[in-house]
């Protein structure tokens, strides 16, 4: 929109009210997953007016986006089910009560008439026409399962046909349909990017009240998409749509009294920030699938530690990596003789949870131990940027190796490397339990998600009965955190540097002081700290 009109247009939707072919004119039937009003805007509140719709819709993006130009959205139900009279007099009518650049419509694939077509062919000479339309999935199963009334080969023909009339298409899709798995919303996408259409829209299956799809939810649950699943699911197909292919929409609105499942407790903004950041994290781009990207080089400054190990100085955060005294000494002295890892190899084979892999340091030291018994570590990091750049600096063939494949493995050793956020990745952890638990969460402030009292019970959860816990955070809170989650801990000073941390096991340990708490394992690191905050001044 900036490249063709010099500014982003905000959308207005309005409602027709032009019903559903899937519908009986009473609103039984129609699609399993759409609510009797069409999945009505918000900001068009219940009115019927058009003229109220549409100054209740500027009114509202001027408000929450500051917004200055506008796109007219035909968007509830079918914005051409009705005779072609009736659409030229309605869009008509709507384009004169306001100054519109563009206008999209909402439709199905089978109902696009020739009339329409050559309608919609005209009326894009004097403004630019887009058809927002409603595939949902190729998976025929599914879409009759779904009762959307026409089949896959109906959507993609009515794609053909609106790009012959030169009308722009953007095609709508909902992952998280029961009974699919990702193989088929690869499909789908890649279907969707092969016929040309202009735009892409994507959000998971929300179940609403008062449709078909919650009755057979509450008859008997399917699984849907927490936040960090969906995220999943999204980023890999994102790497399937070239990047010209604009993404008009990743996740949709439902209001909350009315959504039965998923109950997400991150907001929108707060989810668009993560997939942005974790993105960038995983050096992940729109459409490299297709296309070979090499990661644009900014390594951070670099710094040789009194250990001669070399860190960095992070730029973001202004601090360094490691402690002074170094990453090499602090791997050795803190985490790795404080768990006593050496001890443990020697009796048998050891299972390995290092949280916060980083520069690797921890994990590359436990792999230089002498011992005949077999080392599995799994290493956790939500910065894929951080591996790579350390592989380069260090020049060391088993970052390498993590970077490219996250395994690496000999006969008595291996690692393996997970690139998320340590709350969701050890959920799928599902069939491991540790021995020794490092935790390195490098700034607190920055990291706290990985030192709640939350986390530390799921942790506790995968730790065997005489596992340890070895975290480099030493302030009080963390201390609480671990008490609460059931292990009792001491603060470790190693002589003659600067460097502190944490020892825990097993065991009931009471101590004064608030603790990090993220009940719901979502929370972003700002939230956490300020509720903490708030919680520490009521009492």
């Amino acid at each position: 929109m900036l490249q063709t009109y010099g500014h982003v247009l905000y959308s207005v939707p309005v409602d027709l009210d032009f019903g559903c072919p899937n519908r009986s004119f009473e609103g039984e039937g129609g699609c399993t997953f759409c609510p009797a009003n069409g999945a009505r805007a918000v900001q068009t509140g219940d009115t019927l007016d058009i003229k109220e719709q549409i100054e209740k819709g500027v009114a509202f993006a001027k408000k929450r986006y500051k917004a200055h130009h506008f796109m007219l959205y035909i968007q509830a139900y079918t914005g051409t089910f009705s005779s072609l009279a009736l659409q030229k007099a309605s869009y008509e009518k709507l384009l004169a009560l306001h100054e519109f650049k563009a206008i999209s419509i909402g439709t199905r694939p089978d109902c696009l008439s020739e009339g329409t077509l050559k309608y919609l062919q005209e009326l894009n000479k004097t403004i630019e026409v887009c058809i927002d339309l409603g595939v949902q999935t190729l998976n025929d199963i599914t879409l009759k399962k779904i009762n959307r009334g026409h089949d896959a080969k109906t959507s993609l023909e009515a794609i053909k046909r609106l790009k012959e009339y030169g009308i722009k298409v953007f095609g709508h899709i909902i992952v998280g349909f029961e009974g699919e798995s990702r193989a088929d919303w690869e499909y789908t996408v890649k279907e969707l990017v092969k016929a040309g259409v202009d735009g892409i829209k994507i959000h998971n299956l929300h179940v609403i009240e008062n449709t078909l799809l919650a009755k057979e939810f509450l008859q008997k649950p399917f699984k849907t998409f927490n936040e960090y699943e969906y995220l999943e699911e999204l980023i890999h197909l994102l790497r399937l749509i070239p990047s010209h292919i604009p993404l008009l929409r990743t996740t949709t609105d439902t209001p909350h009294k009315q959504l039965i499942a998923p109950k997400w407790h991150m907001s929108k903004g707060e989810f668009l920030r993560m997939l942005d950041e974790q993105m960038q994290n995983r050096d992940a781009f729109q459409g490299d699938f297709f296309t070979l990207k090499t990661p644009v080089e900014e390594l951070d400054d670099i710094v040789t530690c009194k250990d001669g190990s070399l860190s960095f100085w992070d730029k973001k955060y202004k601090d360094y990596y490691h402690p002074k005294a170094g990453a090499i000494f602090q791997a050795q002295k803190l985490f790795i003789e404080c768990s006593k890892l050496a001890n443990k190899l020697t009796c048998k084979d050891v299972n390995l949870l290092d949280i916060g892999f980083g520069m690797g340091y921890n994990s590359l030291e436990a792999l230089k131990i002498e011992h005949q018994n077999f080392l599995h570590i799994d290493a956790i990091d939500i910065n894929l940027q951080i591996v790579r750049k350390s592989a380069k600096v260090l020049q060391n063939e088993i970052l390498q190796a993590l970077y490219e494949k996250r395994l690496y493995q000999t006969q008595k050793a291996q690692i393996s490397l997970h690139i998320q956020d340590a709350r969701y990745a050890i959920t799928k952890l599902k069939d491991e339990f540790y021995d020794v638990i490092f935790i390195d969460p490098f700034l607190y402030t920055q990291n706290v998600t990985l030192i709640t009292r939350d986390f530390f019970i799921q942790l506790v959860k995968k730790l065997k009965k005489d596992g340890v816990i070895v975290c480099s955070t030493y302030i009080q809170a963390v201390r609480v955190g671990l008490g609460e989650a059931g292990c009792t801990s001491e603060v470790v000073k190693i002589e003659q540097s600067d460097i502190r941390g944490i020892v825990a096991f097993k065991g009931k340990q009471s101590l004064e002081g608030v603790s990090y708490k993220d009940p719901y394992l979502i929370y972003r690191d700002k939230v956490i700290i300020t509720n903490k905050e708030a919680q520490m001044l009521s009492e």
